[in-house]
Formats: C-alpha cells, structure tokens, sequence
C-alpha cells in the first residue's frame, strides 16, 4: 500500500536583501518575533504603495491599515514601536483624555456593538493635528470619518513560511539550512503561533521546527475538535440546507427540483431562459420554512441568494422614500448581476394592495408598489433570476404582484402532518437516538412547525447535557410534553375540552381527526388536528365543522356544569375560528341568510372585526349561525357523554391520541348502544368515590373489607369496559402508532 503524500519541501534559498529588516532610523530589531514580523510585512505593503513609514505616521495623518484580526494589535504595536518611537498612544474606542496620547489609535478586534461614538474623537484629534492610525480587518469596525479621510490605506500582506525564515534570521542571527514546507496556510502563521515558537538561545532551524510542531499541532487539535462537534451536535438543515433535506413541504420542494434542473440546463445551453419558471409565492404560517427554503432553493441550485424586503429596504437610509427606492434597486441590479441567482423578498405582503389603501399617506405606498412592479418586469429584464417572494397573508397581496409573468406560481407550505414532523425530528436529531421511532414522538408534537421541531432537539440535548450523559428518547419526548403546572382539576377541564372536539369529529367528518393531545403552548391548553376542509366544501359540510369547533365549549357545559375561558383568548381560540368561518359562509360563500348571494369580502383575522362592527346585518347573521351551531353541539355532546368522558380519560392517561383511537373509543360505544349493552363504569367510578370517603372514618376492619368491595367493583368495571372492544383501542393506539389515514 503506497505511503501517504509528503508536503512539498525544499530548501530555503533566501535572498538577505529581499527579507533583510534593516534598522530604520538606528531602531533595533525588535525581539519580539511577532513585532518582527509585523515590521516586515508593513515595510512590504508601505513599497506597494509607495510611502515612507515616516511620511505615514507623522502628526497630522491619518493611516488606514487593513489586517487580520489576529495581526491588528501586532501591527499596532509595532507601529507604535517603529513608526512614533515608542510614543505612548490614547486608545481612540476609550478616549477619554487627550493629554494621555501623543497619538490616537483604532486597533477592534470585533465588531462594535454601537456605532457613531467614535466620530468625535477622531474630529478632535484631526484638528488638533495628532497623528491617527485605524488597524483593523473590516473598515466597518472603524469610525467611518477615519474610513473617509484616510490620508494611506494599507493592505497587510500574507506572512509566507519564508518570511517566517527571515524573522528567524534576524531573531538568531542564524540561516535556515532545513527543508520546510512551502504549502502552509498563511492565515495559520499568527503572532501567537511565532511567539510560542521562540526560546532563549535558540537557532533559526530550531525555531522553524518549532513553528511547524505547533502548526501540526493546531490543525490536530481544529480536526478533533470538529469531527467531535460533528459527532455531538450534526449541522442542522438551517446550517446546511438543501432541498433534499426539506421535510413536510413536498409540493415546494418538488417545484426546487424543478428549478434546479431547469437551471442546470439554462446554464449549458440546453434550454431558454423563457421556458424556466421563475416566479413564485410561498406563503404559510411562521415557522413552516418559507426562508429555509429559499436557502436551501439556492443551494441545490448552485445559485447566488439575494435577499430582500420592504423593512430592509425601508431600514437602509433615513426612512425617505428616495432611500426605499434606491435600496430596492440595488438589491434587483445585485441579482441580475449574479446571475443565475435567487432573489428571495420576504414578507411581500409587507407591500399593500393598492385598491384597499385608503390613508393620508396612500400616494406614498402606491408609488412604493409602483416601483416594485417596474423592477419585477423592468426595460433591464430579470433574465436568469428566479423571483421568490414569502409571506404569511397572501389574500392581502396587490392582484399585480401575483399576475403571469411575476409571482405566477403559488405554493402553500403549511404545518408538517406526523410523517413529515417525524422526518423534520430526524433531520434535526442527526446521530442521537438512531433507532428510536419517532411517530409516536410526532404524535405527540402534533400541531408544531420545523422551526418548533429544531427547538425541540435543542431543548432535548439540554436536557441529556444537564444529566451528564447521552441524549434518552424520554429527553425528547419530555420536551414535547413540556413542563405542566396545572392541576389535576385543570387538566380534567383541559381533556373534557379536547375530547368534545374529538368525539364530534368522529361523529360528524368521520376520518378527519389526526390526533388531539394536552400539550400546552403558549396560548393553548391543548390541541386538536383535523383534516382542512376541502376548496369545495358543502354548507353542511362547513356546519358539521362549525359544531365540531363548539362541541369542546359544549361538553364543558353539559360535563362540568359550565364552560371555561379555554374556547375564547386569542385569534387562534375556538370562539375566534367560529366567527372567521361563520363570517366568511354569509360575506363570501353565500350560505348565510344575511347577505344573501352578495360578496361582501372575504374576511380573516384582521379585517373581521372592522366588518362586524361597520355592518351590523352581517354580525346579526353570525350570531345566529354560530348560536345554531352550539345548539346542536350541546345536543350531540349530550347524547354521546360516555363516549366524551372515556375519551377524557383515556387522553389524561396518555396525554396524547391518535384519531384511530378516538375512532376506536366512539366505535365501541356506538357497537355498545346498537346492542342494548350497558356501560356501567361511570357509575361504578362513583360508588368507588363514595367508598373511598367512608374509609376514611371506617374501622380497621372495616377499611379492610371497604378495600376488598372496592376492588371487585374497580374489577367489574374494568370488564364492563373492555367487554367487546375485541382489541380495538389497544391496536388504534399509541402502542402500534398507525400513520395517519
């Protein structure tokens, strides 16, 4: 087996007069090997220039010297040392008083965290004729009137493994007689690595071996240190994205695909630019990915990613709208001149419909709009740029931007179903928990979008860390469930509510309960996933849905004796979704008896309230559609109360149910009701409740036959219970985790 490939060697061969760091001005060779080195390359990059140090450094200049971040406090120093003599210098981020530098010296080695307070420093100490030095690898970490009125601007060269053998020279008054390699990376030789390297007495070869021990060392050391960050923590699909890599957005991503293979073929000649698609709308709910895909539409592409939006745009200036204008120009010019690229504009429905704006300032938006028409399908054209725009609203859109030839594609990405969340785990868990399955853990998570998935392993690794140990399944799923402080009362009120959901989806839409679950999140109680409706829904159809919404508030009345707070809240809460779809049957579909066949407007969350209070007709036919439709789910939760309270406890028990053992659950009660069967666990629950009570002041005896009764009755009951299920909830539920149907 031949031997692995040696680096490149060779001799060194040093020309003195090309490397020599000759005295300037009767100054000693610094014995510091990194100022050493610093001095060289500064003398280097003065030659490109051609500039004195003298004539750079004098009062009243101003030098500008772009270095790495590692070299900049080097090059500061060594400035300090052979540029002003050693003249002390007032730090100009910490200027406080002007008699403690002779000089003033901008030396950041991270960007700042506030801008601007520079600016009267460096004003100051210009007039007062000080000499100014700015040393850092960005300008923009400097003050930006240093950047402007620069007198020298210096770019540091790489320092080579040659230079490093003209330091060694000088430093040991020795030549470098051994063989080195001359592929190092430059960005390795660091003052900290040349510094570590240098001992007392030591001569030049040794003090290169040193410098190429330590850099062997250090690139060790990253590998290791990568290959185990790798290991405990893989790249997530944020980090890395690519199409291939996207889960639940099946029809987005097979549309990339498309793309990118129609790119590919632009590209090679194979294919004209006018037969690419290339607009497209993504819109959904935050957290669905809509970003992550344009990132990841780019990537699989080998596209250049141009990113854009009204805030970015608006953010680039002082707020004028010349500023917008221009901003947004540049952002589409950067993407012609990138092309093939991907111009991503998020939150487009941050830009109004034109015919609805109707405020003082309505010119000013429609001119903004205007402009984005204008670049979409500019006189410069867009050849070999794929528009992609996202948004959240997409009804709120101008109908221009949605037209053929712009954003004429559009495709709904909306919270993943179990298969596509138990992928999105997968990706994010990367090597932890390799041959857990994880439906029942996207079961459990049911409702979340990717974005919750990410935080959920995160949350998951936190925990496995704060025990010291590998990532547990239980990890995971504890961080779905989450930490619950209600009462046992509570979650009784919580369960009851989802169950009244449940059973009158079983009862009503049969197959189109996904799953309910006691997970709380901020706002909810729990959850409960349905089938959407279909684009051609029937009156009935959206009426069945309706009480399917309201039965949870109705089986807390008919089971608790009254409802709580749980089916109100926010714009997510039950009542909220029963008045939006009871809105959009009278305004939109004409279903209702208030409008008649008249379109009033489609209504959402925003714009119903406004269209409830300005038409009271339409409010009157909303109240009584939704009264209707408690009504009958107070008639329906009332029929089908045993199936409701098993369900009820059967959800307290696992916190989590799949619609198959829902179905399962009402399937027995309905099988029961046809044969005459009696269920009797509830009234044994209550004599067991009485039982328990008289113990308490019951005998020793007593107590023990009380025990005994109990259970026998807690016995029977369990047998009433199971009689005749011949196994259905056992197979419908969470111990099999059917995929969903």
């Amino acid at each position: 087996m031949p031997s692995a490939a040696r680096p490149k060697s060779r001799p060194l061969d040093l020309d003195p007069a090309e490397f020599d760091l000759e005295t300037l001005d009767g100054l000693p060779v610094p014995q510091d090997p990194a100022i050493a080195a610093a001095l060289l390359l500064l003398n280097r990059a003065l030659s490109a220039v051609g500039v004195s140090l003298g004539d750079a450094s004098e009062d009243g200049s101003v030098c500008l010297i772009l270095a790495p971040t590692a070299w900049t406090e080097a090059v500061r120093d060594t400035w300090k040392a052979a540029g002003r003599r050693g003249e002390r210098y007032a730090d100009g981020a910490e200027f406080r008083s002007w008699s403690n530098g002779a000089w003033v010296a901008w030396a950041p080695t991270e960007a700042p965290s506030r801008r601007g307070r520079d600016d009267g420093a460096f004003e100051k100490a210009l007039w007062k004729g000080k000499h100014v030095l700015g040393v850092a690898s960005d300008d923009a970490w400097l003050p930006p009137d240093l950047v402007a009125a620069a007198d020298h601007r210096l770019e540091l060269p790489v320092l080579t493994v040659a230079d490093v053998a003209a330091v060694a020279r000088e430093l040991c008054h020795d030549t470098v007689t051994s063989a080195v390699p001359d592929d190092l990376a430059a960005a390795s030789l660091t003052p900290r690595v040349l510094r570590l390297a240098r001992r007392p007495g030591q001569g030049a070869d040794e003090f290169v071996r040193k410098v190429l021990e330590i850099l062997a060392r250090d690139a060790a050391t990253a590998a290791a240190a990568t290959a185990t960050a790798e290991k405990a923590s893989p790249p997530s699909p944020r980090e890395t994205p690519t199409l291939d890599r996207l889960h639940g957005m099946d029809e987005a991503v097979a549309w990339g695909l498309t793309v990118a293979r129609d790119l590919l073929d632009y590209r090679e000649g194979r294919l004209a630019w006018a037969d690419v698609d290339r607009g497209c709308l993504l819109s959904g709910p935050p957290g669905c990915g809509k970003t992550l895909f344009a990132r990841a539409l780019a990537a699989s592409c080998g596209a250049t990613l141009v990113t854009g939006s009204y805030g970015q745009w608006l953010g680039s200036g002082q707020g004028h709208q010349g500023d917008l204008l221009k901003a947004m120009k540049q952002t589409f010019a950067l993407a012609r001149s990138s092309a093939p690229s991907i111009l991503f504009i998020d939150e487009v429905d941050s830009f109004p419909n034109r015919a609805t704006i109707t405020h003082a300032w309505a010119d000013w938006e429609i001119q903004v709009v205007n402009s984005l028409l204008a670049e979409i399908d500019g006189v410069e054209g867009r050849e070999g740029v794929v528009l992609l725009a996202a948004c959240n609203m997409p009804d709120k859109l101008d109908p221009a931007l949605v037209r053929s030839g712009r954003l004429d594609r559009h495709l709904r990405i909306g919270l993943p179903d179990r298969a596509g969340l138990a992928r999105i785990l997968r990706e994010h868990l990367g090597a932890d928990l390799p041959d857990f399955d994880l439906s029942g853990a996207a079961l459990a998570a049911g409702g979340s979008s990717g974005a919750d998935c990410e935080r959920l392993v995160r949350g998951a690794r936190r925990r496995a860390r704060a025990a010291g140990r590998a990532m547990f399944a239980e990890d995971l799923l504890e961080e779905i469930g989450g930490t619950s402080d209600r009462t046992a009362a509570e979650t009784w009120v919580a369960a009851v509510h989802e169950a009244g959901h449940a059973v009158a989806a079983c009862r009503l839409q049969p197959g189109t309960l996904r799953a309910i679950s006691l997970r709380e999140t901020e706002g909810a109680g729990g959850h409960m996933l349905l089938r959407p409706l279909s684009t051609y829904a029937a009156a009935s159809e959206i009426r069945d849905r309706l009480i399917v919404v309201l039965a949870a508030r109705a089986a807390e009345e008919v089971i608790l004796g009254a409802p709580s707070s749980g089916a109100g809240g926010g714009p997510g809460s039950d009542l909220a979704f029963a008045t939006n779809l009871a809105a959009v049957c009278v305004a939109a579909l004409g279903f209702g008896d208030g409008a008649g066949l008249t379109w009033l407007g489609l209504p959402d969350q925003c714009s119903l309230p406004g269209m409830m209070s300005s038409n009271p007709g339409l409010a009157e036919a909303v109240g009584r559609i939704l009264a209707d439709a408690y009504g009958d789910a107070l008639k329906l939760v009332a029929e089908v109360r045993p199936m409701v309270e098993d369900v009820a406890r059967q959800l307290v028990k696992r916190k989590v149910l799949d619609g198959e053992t829902v179905a399962a659950i009402v399937g027995w009660h309905e099988r029961g009701q046809k044969q005459g069967r009696k269920v009797t666990r509830g009234v044994v629950d209550a004599q067991t409740r009485a039982a328990r009570q008289a113990l308490m002041t019951a005998a020793a005896a007593e107590t023990r036959r009380a025990l005994a009764a109990i259970r026998a009755a807690y016995l029977a009951s369990e047998v009433a219970f199971e009689e005749g299920r011949d196994g259905e909830v056992e197979e419908g539920g969470q111990g099999s985790l059917p995929e969903d149907g």
